[in-house]
Parts: structure tokens; C-alpha cells; sequence
């Protein structure tokens, strides 16, 4: 999947401005060049958007898929930063590094930083059958032979049938190290939520599920091809496992969806009494609304962003955020019932979708994603906040929202994170799809009252 085309892959089947005082959503022009950076490859691409991780001193961490330069594919691909934007030589001499799974597409959708400093890198490998995959490297950089085998990597399949393909979409660490990973795996005629619980040197959890894994449909009435999609995953105070993503309701559409597992994989009836729960937006004809990210607030609640289809007869997607209650209801003090969106409209029945959130200090939600700008695809790397209450908050860019596009034709922004105070997003932008280079931005937040008085 490449950067003009946002979408779940639903199992296969501005420029800017600045001064001397720069505003809440502003690009700080003290990080990289006049406020971003660039990895300095072209052709990287990404399966979903992947987030970016922050480290205690400030570097950043994001991942993607880079082409081989052989008839090998896409390999995983990593970069670090320094807190200044520049990348970091003492991480593989250059600040990159690349890992590849038996000479196949291998795409990494998501980078984890366990508390001894070790990288794990999450994704997908394989290109007709793939299975999802892990890789682990140690601070600088090279493979951790403690990990897979020896070999730094581990692959995991579930082989339900069909295409036999499954999908690395996200990961957590456990208080024991334990690593949970969920994505999705197709089988004959359906494709499932996939869950597998790793022990800390890769190999499978048989106490968790059925031999370390667990494959969970919602099997709404009416849907014929169940196409359910795990995206993302958190763990609770109780060791609780919550995974999000989306549901296949019935004649291609989708809502957002929860589930939630007690810690040995089964579902906790607790969670709105089955354990699975949903959110529909509703507001079109397709009734197509696809989750890209969920996140665990301090407070236990669940908070969801993607996309939800408002047009009639030709799609039209907003921006769209959801917040759930622990027990797995609406947590109707968000925006209206539970649920928010958010146009940016800078060209007719554009897609613009939220891939990525962060909840600053105060509770205010962070968004990061795509707007489009034409019907071809195009797109420019679009940011919001909400207040706690889920209202576009007005003091940040103009009138609550900001697009960049760093000076290419397409941009986007796939993962964001907090760097103290300021906002880190992270994403693709070039003169073509085909040559998008991973962007890292910094945006700045109450940089004039930095004391926090505002």
C-alpha cells in the first residue's frame, strides 16, 4: 500500500508558515529543516499506517518497508532520530537499518520499545502466503540473536484456509515481557481477528489460546464474507487485553470494533456482555466506517480514530473518532453520543481519514492523517486537536486543524507522539507515490507560554 491510497486492506479479499512566536500547530523550525526531515530514501512505502515511538531522551523511532533493490521485494525499514531531528549515527552508523524475512515482502507496521532499551518490529512477510512477523534488534541497531532462534526474527502463521494470509497489524508488551501481537488471518471463506501471545525470545505462548492463538469473527447477520480486521492493541491495568479494528457488517460495510480477552484468550464477558463491541457513524450510503487506530487512555477509556463515509452515491469520508467507556459502551460525554468528525473538504468527495492519535497531558487528542486534495489520490499530511470533550479545539492551526506538504505534490501523515510538549508526526511525502521518502515533522504546542500558564 503505498502513500496516495489510504485504506484497510480488509484482508486483501501546504505549505507552511512560521515567526518568531510560532502557534499551537505551527512546524518548529528548530527541528530539522525549517521544522522536518526526511530519511533520504525514495520508493519507501508502508501495508498500514505504522506509529513513531518517542524515547525517554527525546530520539524517534519510526518504520516502513523499503524496496531491496533486488527481486526480493520490500524489506522491513527502520530509522532513528536525535531529539534535534537529525538522523542518529549510533544507530547502525547511519540511523537505518533494513531487515529482511527470506527474500519476501516484508512490510513493518509497527515499532515497540521494550523498557531494556530492545526494538521489536512488527509487521507482515510474504508475498502470495504471508504469515506475520517479528523481528528484534538491540539499541544499535543489528538483529538480537537472543531472539527467534538466533536469528532476531520470528515468523508466526495461522493458515486458516484460502490465501493463507496473515497480517502483523500491532503490538504490546506485557508486565512479563510477553508480547502480544494481533492482525488478521484469512481463512476459506472469512477473515478473522488474529491474536498470538509470543514469550519474550519469540517463540509462541501455549498457555494463551490454542497454541498462542486466538482467530475471533463478530459474524454480523447479513455479512456473507465476514472480513473482520485487528489493527491494534493495548493492555489494561488487569492484564486485559483490548484489540481494535474493524467489523464487517454486511454488503461492504464496515464498523468500528473491540474486543476484549481475559489475559488466557478468551473473551471477557464484562466487555458489553460478549465481549466484542462495535460503533457505527452511519452518515452515508455505504455505511463504510474503517478504524485505523485505537489507543487506551489513562483513564481506561477507548478511544478510536479512522474514517467514516458521509456521501450519498460517491464516497465521501471524514475524519472520524470514537471514545468508549471501560465496559465497552459510549462514553456519551465525546463529542455527539460518543462519536466525532471532522471534514477538511479541500477537494469534492475527498477521502480524509485519521491514521493515527496521542492524548496530550491535559487530555487533549492529537490527530494526525490524510486530505485529500484531488480525485486522483493526491493528498496533503493533515493534523486536528480535540478537546477532551471530542470539539475541534480553536486554538490550534486555523480553527482547530493544519495540512503540510513540505513542498511535494502528495503528503500524509501515518503515526504521531508526543516529544514532551511538542507533536511528532511522522508519515510520506514526494513528487509521486512511487517516490515518497518517510517525513518526521514537529509541531509546536504552547510554545509561547512554555512555562504552561497559558
Amino acid at each position: 500500500m503505498r502513500a496516495s491510497t489510504i485504506a484497510v486492506l480488509l484482508c486483501g479479499i501546504g505549505g507552511f508558515s512560521s515567526s518568531s512566536f510560532a502557534a499551537d500547530g505551527d512546524l518548529d523550525p528548530s527541528f530539522g529543516s525549517g521544522g522536518f526531515t526526511f530519511t533520504g530514501e525514495t520508493g519507501t512505502s508502508f501495508q498500514l499506517p505504522p506509529k513513531p515511538v518517542v524515547l525517554p531522551d527525546g530520539r524517534i523511532l519510526s518504520c516502513s518497508a523499503i524496496a531491496s533493490g533486488s527481486a526480493s521485494g520490500t524489506d522491513f525499514f527502520v530509522s532513528r532520530f536525535l531529539p534535534d531531528g537529525t538522523l542518529d549515527p549510533a544507530f547502525n552508523f547511519n540511523g537505518k537499518v533494513s531487515v529482511d524475512f527470506n527474500s519476501q515482502d516484508d512490510f513493518c507496521n509497527t515499532v515497540l520499545v521494550q523498557p531494556d532499551g530492545k526494538i521489536l518490529l512488527i509487521g507482515s512477510s510474504g508475498t502470495a502466503n504471508s504469515d506475520m512477523a517479528v523481528a528484534r534488534l538491540n539499541p544499535d541497531g543489528t538483529l538480537d540473536a537472543t531472539f527467534g532462534a538466533g536469528t532476531g526474527r520470528a515468523t508466526i502463521a495461522f493458515d486458516r484456509g484460502g490465501t493463507n494470509s496473515d497480517i502483523g497489524a500491532h503490538a504490546a508488551l506485557q508486565a512479563d515481557n510477553k508480547i502480544v501481537m494481533v492482525g488478521w488471518a484469512i481463512g476459506a471463506a472469512d477473515c478473522d481477528f488474529a491474536i498470538v501471545r509470543l514469550m519474550p525470545d519469540g517463540t509462541r505462548d501455549t498457555t494463551f489460546g490454542t497454541a498462542g492463538r486466538v482467530a475471533i469473527n463478530f459474524n454480523f447477520a447479513g455479512s456473507t464474507n465476514n472480513i473482520d480486521q485487528a489493527d491494534n492493541v493495548a493492555i489494561d491495568d488487569q492484564g486485559r487485553i483490548i484489540v481494535g479494528g474493524v467489523a464487517d457488517t454486511g454488503a461492504n460495510s464496515f464498523d468500528f470494533a473491540v474486543l476484549r480477552l481475559l489475559p488466557n484468550g478468551t473473551l471477557d464477558a464484562n466487555f458489553n456482555a460478549d465481549g466484542l463491541a462495535t460503533v457505527g457513524f452511519n452518515l452515508g450510503s455505504s455505511f463504510a466506517d474503517l478504524a485505523y487506530r485505537m489507543i487506551l487512555q489513562r483513564d481506561g477509556k477507548i478511544l478510536m480514530s479512522g474514517g467514516a463515509d458521509a456521501g450519498t452515491s460517491t464516497s465521501n469520508t471524514d475524519m472520524a473518532f470514537a471514545r468508549l467507556l471501560p465496559n465497552g459502551s459510549l462514553d456519551t460525554s465525546f463529542g455527539v453520543a460518543g462519536k466525532t468528525t471532522v471534514p477538511f473538504d479541500l477537494t469534492a468527495n475527498g477521502s480524509d481519514v485519521a491514521t493515527d492519535i496521542a492524548v496530550e497531558s491535559n487530555g487533549s487528542i492529537v490527530a494526525v492523517g490524510l486530505a485529500s486534495t484531488d480525485a486522483a489520490g493526491g493528498g496533503d499530511a493533515a493534523v486536528l486537536r480535540l478537546t477532551p470533550s471530542g470539539m475541534l479545539d480553536q486554538s490550534f492551526g486555523v480553527f482547530g486543524k493544519r495540512t503540510f506538504n513540505f513542498g511535494n505534490a502528495t503528503a500524509l501523515f501515518t503515526g504521531v507522539a508526543l516529544q514532551g510538549s511538542q507533536i511528532i508526526a511522522t508519515g510520506e511525502a514526494g513528487a509521486s507515490v512511487s517516490a515518497a521518502d518517510n517525513v518526521v515533522a514537529r509541531l509546536s504546542v504552547d510554545s509561547i507560554f512554555a512555562n504552561g500558564f497559558e
